[in-house]
């Protein structure tokens, strides 16, 4: 009990907990054009920039940052759907891909294209928007798409 205490007092007092900070436009613009390249080069549609996939990419990566942890799995045991769901959107599939120590988003999309696993995230034909967030030197991307 003490420790949750604890981290609400650290999060209020760095007011980074439950209040994201949007991808710059000119990050989020140029990891779209970097990724619809990729999907381009598979023959599939592009995906649109969310808002709403930036607040939850944001959220995961500056809780990694602030807690020190590496994981697909959040510090209060969310899932990437949870917290996508959590952030507001309806979803029927959803993709998460995280990094660690990459220089800028150029470098972390182009890590996770050679990455098999999360290459096929980024050319999954069910996904239809994405956002993309780091803090520190953690980056996150969350695919989603919400046809079923």
């Amino acid at each position: 009990m003490k420790l949750a205490s604890f981290g609400f007092a650290v999060c209020a007092a760095l007011a980074a907990c439950g209040t994201p900070t949007p991808t710059p436009p000119s990050v989020a613009s140029g990891a779209a054009a970097q990724i619809n390249s990729i999907r381009q080069q598979a023959n599939l549609p592009a995906v649109r920039r969310s808002a709403v996939l930036d607040a939850a990419a944001q959220a995961h990566a500056d809780d990694m940052a602030t807690r020190g942890f590496f994981s697909h799995r959040g510090s209060n045991g969310s899932t990437a759907g949870a917290r996508v769901t959590a952030a507001g959107y309806r979803w029927c599939r959803v993709a998460e891909n995280i990094s660690r120590g990459q220089s800028g988003p150029a470098s972390a999309i182009e890590g996770w294209r050679r990455s098999p696993g999360h290459y096929r995230n980024m050319i999954n034909s069910d996904m239809r928007d994405f956002g993309l967030a780091n803090a520190g030197t953690y980056w996150v991307m969350v695919l989603a798409g919400n046809r079923c």
